[in-house]
């Protein structure tokens, strides 16, 4: 017989491993996710089967698939932490009118647009504003395991419950060329490609698997023998005259400095476009991620909206900050 303390078979943290495991359909990437081995994400689970006395996961499929228990628990689950997030996020709130830290990711193009008025704006909402750069798959990474609070990243990690997402801007991907392709016809990517090699974000970037799969549907295979995590990398090799790319306004602004050594151009139909969103967790700090999100999208309008009009005036109303 349970005594009154442990009258559930059940902790908000198992319950948590239980859905990363739903989430991810693997033990192992429930893990990493989580930042605990496959063995404790093992352990916790089948614990949870012993204490509901019912199986969970049908181990004997590959790769593992919920029961019908298991899809019922994953739901359940889910509206229990959501509103236990709910709980600790008031109870925070009522207690001080600060939350003791604020950890955000920002992307590297976007961080010297957002860091300093995200961190003068927000002392009056957090004891600490914590601001960390890096590549979107990082951002991922350390919001699922709980070391960031808040990224504004081109990815909107769709395949994970649980996130808040705002859009704060929308923009087309350009051409990005050497400076002896203006006054050409680049209107064939194919030809393009044939006449000069072209100049990859790493797959390691959620950009630049948004470019492969742009290409690979243009069904242009091209060679991956020059690649770089960041658009300064890029810019520069395009404009040594080494080949071409594929990139955005943002990124470009970021790399103000070379934009005159290069030649930017719209991309050939069909268009590609990417959103810059704010994703937190939910239910965790109340009205924060959507100032957050506010004053993100203030700072774009009024520091880089006008500035990239006057570098590309044939965008027209392409780039829009704010969801369009």
């Amino acid at each position: 017989m349970r005594t009154p303390r442990e009258s559930f078979p059940f902790d908000f943290r198992s319950l948590e491993i239980f859905l990363a495991v739903a989430e991810t359909g693997n033990f192992t990437e429930a893990g990493k996710r989580l930042g605990l081995t496959q063995s404790a994400i093992s352990q916790t689970v089948g614990q949870l089967e012993r204490e509901f006395e019912v199986m969970l996961i049908d181990r004997k499929q590959k790769p593992p698939s919920l029961t019908i228990a298991g899809t019922v628990l994953r739901k359940q689950a889910h509206e229990l932490l959501e509103e236990a997030r709910r709980v600790v996020s008031t109870m925070r709130e009522s207690v001080s009118a600060k939350l003791p830290i604020v950890r955000i990711g920002l992307t590297e193009s976007l961080f010297p647009l957002l860091a300093p008025v995200l961190g003068v704006e927000l002392r009056s909402y957090a004891h600490q504003v914590s601001m960390l750069s890096g590549p979107s798959f990082f951002h991922r990474q350390a919001l699922l395991q709980r070391n960031l609070d808040v990224s504004i990243t081109p990815e909107p990690m769709y395949d994970i419950e649980g996130l808040d997402r705002f859009v704060l801007l929308h923009e087309p991907f350009i051409l990005l060329l050497p400076v002896t392709r203006r006054g050409k016809d680049n209107g064939d990517l194919a030809r393009l490609a044939a006449e000069l090699p072209f100049i990859w974000y790493t797959d390691r970037s959620h950009m630049g698997n948004q470019i492969g799969l742009h290409l690979r549907r243009l069904r242009l295979e091209l060679p991956r023998d020059l690649a770089y995590d960041s658009t300064s990398g890029v810019v520069s090799m395009v404009a040594a005259g080494l080949g071409w790319a594929i990139t955005t306004p943002l990124c470009m602004l970021d790399a103000r400095p070379a934009a005159n050594s290069v030649f930017c151009a719209p991309l050939p139909p069909p268009a590609m476009a990417r959103q810059l969103m704010l994703v937190a967790r939910s239910g965790e700090m109340g009205g924060i991620p959507s100032l957050i999100a506010d004053l993100a999208r203030r700072a774009l309008e009024t520091r880089c909206a006008s500035e990239i009009a006057g570098m590309f005036p044939w965008l027209g109303d392409k780039f829009k900050v704010g969801d369009p």
